[in-house]
């Protein structure tokens, strides 16, 4: 079998640097348009914030891995970079982000300023129709506004929702773990939905076997209301929601129109709707994708069993 040679990485993006010790022993050409040169020592290469760090496990032989903002002197860039280091091969790569956590945070700007833009004319318009409810007496119009104030609690729903996921696409969310009460959550969450429970006249039974969970608030309300929400609108009137939540998993199921064999695949796709979803109940297509990139990012696995025109449940194992 052919030693690979370090002439031989040359044509890849990633940087590779042979260490001894802090001195460069050997560098593909990436490493080499960075600063590592053969002979030269790690101190007079870079500089960043956490370079004793740096030192101190590379002299240790501990493997670890780092992103941060560098500056290297040669050619006196400023550079955000990934650095992992492999101590039994004294290996050290280093990937240029730069790029890629500049187009980031160009995305999340761009949604920001939309988001903004938007709810600006959103929140005048709210307040508008909220001021002709009030002076209207007329049961026709009266059901106009109504319909109209709908549309806009959607478009605010929607604008939202894609401001969040956007965030969790780009790993821009930072999780803030603390032990959640359950009960809680879940009494919150049916009371935001209790007109629609209510409308249906769906049945809610709740199992909640431990007090508390160590998560995100923000991430399991919004994955539990996002899985309790959709159970209730593709639900059949009278019948019955079960959301069951152990230290294991949570479990919603339902007793509704359930998803077609080929449409199961793409359920999670952001603003897909199945063929009966659309003329069952409106929607924006991002609950379920937002359900899905909430678990992913948590590290829950998310479990689908559905029959078609006989329902649904949703289990997300938290381990």
């Amino acid at each position: 079998m052919r030693v690979i040679e370090l002439e031989d990485l040359d044509h890849i993006r990633e940087a590779v640097v042979i260490l001894k010790g802090l001195e460069v022993e050997g560098a593909n050409k990436p490493a080499e348009r960075l600063g590592f040169k053969r002979g030269k020592n790690l101190m007079s290469i870079f500089t960043c914030r956490e370079m004793d760090r740096f030192i101190k496990e590379v002299q240790e032989k501990k493997n670890f891995s780092l992103e941060t903002n560098a500056y290297f002197f040669e050619p006196h860039s400023k550079r955000f970079v990934s650095f992992h280091f492999l101590p039994k091969k004294n290996l050290l790569f280093v990937s240029d982000l730069t790029e890629e956590r500049t187009l980031s945070e160009a995305k999340l700007d761009f949604v920001t300023a939309i988001s903004h833009e938007l709810f600006t004319p959103l929140s005048a318009s709210k307040a508008n129709v909220f001021l002709l409810k009030d002076l209207e007496d007329d049961p026709e119009k009266l059901e106009i506004l109504k319909k109209v104030e709908r549309s806009l609690d959607r478009m605010e729903t929607i604008i939202r929702q894609l401001k969040v996921i956007t965030m969790i696409q780009l790993g821009l969310y930072e999780l803030k773990m603390e032990h959640i009460p359950v009960e809680e959550i879940v009494h919150r969450v049916l009371e935001e939905l209790r007109e629609k429970i209510d409308s249906k006249k769906i049945e809610v039974n709740v199992s909640v076997d431990v007090e508390t969970i160590e998560a995100d608030r923000f991430v399991f309300y919004t994955i539990l209301r996002n899985l309790v929400s959709n159970a209730v609108k593709y639900s059949y009137p009278e019948s019955m929601v079960e959301i069951s939540i152990t230290g294991e998993r949570l479990s919603v199921k339902d007793q509704g129109i359930g998803i077609k064999e080929e449409e199961k695949s793409r359920i999670f796709e952001r603003f897909y709707r199945g063929s009966e979803a659309l003329k069952m109940a409106p929607g924006s297509g991002l609950g379920l994708s937002i359900v899905k990139h909430l678990c992913d990012t948590m590290g829950y696995r998310l479990e689908v069993n559905s029959q078609w025109l006989v329902g649904s449940e949703f289990i997300v194992h938290f381990r």
